[in-house]
């Protein structure tokens, strides 16, 4: 299976079928949800002056985190003979399993800690864990770059280019690029 067919647009109606089918998703999940009571879905108690999750609500936001998230790594995986100019898939790999661990310590934590909100450490180490992971992929994406245009600067300007003639991308974004 390929993601790219090479030498052809993705057309306009491969774009609305990806929207209408993540629309339904979310209102598959989200028009039952809204429509249970509150004890099954999220509710909130004035004593703790917090949110309790019902069992049915937390396994349902977790298989679709999932679900999503398998969807991810089987691109990540298709993706994996692509070989474009700059060569990210080390990077996307490093992100893809940062952004795995999150989810499975997210997991793991609203499953063995059932009142996971009143438990500050849950809280604080279940939000720091979804952080760490949003900046440390912001980190492996940006650091070969500026670390370049820092130190390097003439040499990155020039394999920069070279790698965009070579790929064809400077025509194709009308730019005259120097030599």
């Amino acid at each position: 299976m390929r993601i790219f067919k090479r030498g052809q647009q993705v057309t306009y109606v491969q774009y609305v079928v990806a929207a209408i089918v993540y629309v339904v998703i979310i209102a598959a999940y989200g028009i039952p949800v809204t429509l249970m009571r509150n004890k099954l879905t999220v509710m909130f108690v004035l004593e703790l002056r917090t949110c309790v999750y019902g069992r049915l609500f937390t396994e349902l936001s977790f298989g679709i985190v999932w679900a999503g998230w398998a969807a991810v790594l089987v691109v990540a995986y298709m993706a994996r003979n692509i070989n474009t100019s700059f060569k990210e898939y080390r990077e996307m790999l490093l992100i893809v399993l940062l952004a795995s661990v999150a989810i499975a310590y997210q997991t793991v934590v609203h499953h063995v800690v059932r009142e996971y909100t009143a438990h500050r450490w849950a809280r604080i180490t279940s939000t720091f864990s979804e952080y760490l992971a949003s900046q440390t992929s912001l980190v492996i994406l940006l650091w070969v770059p500026v670390y370049n245009c820092i130190f390097h600067r003439r040499e990155f300007r020039r394999k920069f280019f070279d790698k965009m003639k070579a790929d064809g991308m400077a025509a194709q974004y009308g730019m005259t690029l120097p030599s």
